[in-house]
């Protein structure tokens, strides 16, 4: 385990199936405890009304779902846990509008391992979801350090010590790393340890916590608080900030730890998504903006709102409220200082060598997906490309003919990539209803965040057929399914 910074070390790792519409996520934190050695905990929050429910008792019911974890180190396994989760007992299957929790403990040797996880409907014939990350312990006594960040939902003072107590307190864990507008909290978690063998015994040092926008460390609204503290074995982090102001976006929880001499002994940073559609774009943030002699000034108010526009896909979320909503009213030398703004917090010490790569991506999405119509970078496979990057293999069906249901299937196309952000065998199906040149259209998606229509494959034939169900276990079936299934 690195000393000094720990980058996107909460983990979250989200699971769908389609079918049941069966929404979860699960996400770890690594700690130490000076008596057991170094451990990590696992989070499960599984969406009730994804669940299949069944009669348990008379007018009751009651969800159950299956959880696999194997921590391997190489091909040994070192530790599992085989465990069946249930939901609290309902008195009908309308009020599923909430969350229920698991969360397990490991202690384990230092080393590194691969967590392999397995997370089924144990009432559904669903196949199960899988997924595999990587896990480095390495907590030792040879120097400070911070343990991950647990997002939480809520804590209180413990009575009794439980699976979820940690130095005196129970705490409820905020398994997912978003944030929805619902929430003006973020609430969280760390330890700091071997501040006493390192320092000594009334040594004080200084803890820093403040949040930044995920594309630079800059303390974003002022959120930053700063506690000094005596050393001890394990020092306690809880705290909270108030986001109730911040835009939506993407951002970082940042934590370190200095001695006297200000020196940074350990740090750490922790990313978290927010959605806060109330908050706008800030202007003000154009007017610190010194556009000068840059290179934004080549271009004339309407080749400005085209490279604003197609700048889109790679776009925040507050970035997005700007170019959907003021680019068309905003002055001239507004749109200069945003495109100046933009680049500059992609590559500050040269926005124009950032600009440059990025229009060789837009001229070739303008050349390979666009029509008289549309520019490639505003079409559904521009965007995409743009967003994520060249698809790792497509499959290309112009034309497609075969007997039964699936005959007669409009032009489309699937996109697969090995890795998308942290999710893998990430997928797009593309179709082109209208017959118009490079008119598709997404249809489908895996991707989390993007459009999901199980029925897909009715959208793809003329005589769309509407009855036709999505299979249980997210194989489909025909040429479209082949290749959606094992993309070449």
């Amino acid at each position: 385990m690195r000393k000094y910074i720990f980058i996107l070390i909460y983990i979250l790792i989200a699971f769908a199936a389609n079918a049941q519409k069966l929404n979860a996520s699960l996400s770890y934190a690594r700690f130490y405890n000076p008596e057991l050695g170094s451990y990590v905990e696992t989070y499960l929050s599984v969406e009730t009304a994804g669940v299949k429910l069944i009669p348990v008792e008379k007018g009751k019911y009651q969800a159950m779902v299956n959880l696999l974890l194997i921590f391997k180190n190489h091909d040994s396994i070192i530790d599992y846990s085989k465990t069946q989760l249930k939901s609290p007992v309902l008195d009908d299957t309308l009020n599923v509008n909430f969350n229920f929790i698991d969360q397990q403990r490991f202690v384990l040797p230092n080393a590194k391992y691969q967590l392999e996880i397995e997370f089924a409907d144990a009432n559904s014939n669903v196949e199960a979801s899988k997924a595999k990350v990587n896990i480095d312990l390495g907590y030792d006594g040879k120097s400070i350090q911070i343990s991950d960040v647990e997002f939480l939902s809520s804590y209180e003072k413990s009575k009794e010590t439980k699976i979820n107590t940690k130095n005196g307190f129970d705490m409820v864990p905020h398994v997912s790393n978003f944030y929805s507008e619902n929430e003006d909290k973020i609430t969280y978690y760390a330890e700091i340890y071997n501040a006493l063998s390192i320092l000594g015994e009334k040594e004080k040092f200084l803890v820093t916590a403040y949040i930044s926008n995920a594309n630079d460390n800059q303390v974003v609204h002022d959120l930053i608080v700063r506690r000094r503290m005596g050393a001890q074995n394990v020092n306690v982090i809880l705290n909270q900030f108030d986001i109730s102001s911040l835009a939506s976006g993407n951002y970082y929880l940042h934590l370190d730890v200095r001695n006297k001499l200000n020196k940074v002994m350990a740090a750490n940073k922790t990313f978290f998504q927010l959605s806060n559609p109330a908050v706008a774009f800030d202007k003000d943030l154009l007017a610190k903006i010194d556009e000068g002699s840059t290179f934004v000034n080549k271009f004339d108010n309407d080749s400005l709102t085209v490279l604003i526009e197609s700048i889109f896909p790679i776009a925040s979320p507050t970035e997005r409220s700007f170019i959907k909503n003021s680019v068309k009213t905003a002055t001239e030398v507004e749109k200069k200082k945003f495109l100046m703004f933009f680049w500059q917090s992609r590559n500050k010490q040269n926005p124009e060598a950032a600009w440059q790569k990025y229009q060789l991506d837009v001229i070739k999405t303008n050349k390979s997906f666009g029509n008289k119509y549309i520019p490639g970078y505003a079409t559904d496979r521009g965007r995409v490309y743009l967003q994520y990057g060249p698809p790792n293999t497509i499959s290309d069906q112009e034309f497609e003919s075969g007997g039964g249901r699936h005959s007669g299937a409009v032009p489309y196309q699937i996109w697969h990539y090995y890795e998308i952000g942290k999710q893998r065998d990430g997928k797009f199906v593309f179709y082109n209803p209208h017959l118009i040149p490079n008119g598709y259209e997404l249809l489908h998606s895996n991707v989390v965040g993007e459009i999901n229509n199980p029925h897909w494959q009715s959208y793809l034939h003329r005589n769309q057929l509407e009855d036709i169900d999505a299979p249980d276990n997210d194989r489909y079936n025909g040429r479209s399914g082949e290749l959606y299934n094992n993309p070449r």
